[in-house]
């Protein structure tokens, strides 16, 4: 019973809002794919210049 109460609370409310600007969830996903991205070939290349 408590699931049904609280399951409209989580869903879509039906408004729809234009996006002015990112969310906050989409920039810190791109610095974390940034920060991979250079972490990743920094090792690539330390790898290499060892052989």
């Amino acid at each position: 019973m408590p699931l049904a109460i609280m399951t409209p609370a989580n869903g879509h409310s039906g408004v729809v809002r234009l996006r002015s600007h990112p969310e906050l969830s989409d920039i810190a996903l791109f610095v974390f794919a940034i920060g991979a991205i250079w972490i990743l070939r920094r090792a690539l290349r330390r790898r290499k210049r060892k052989d």
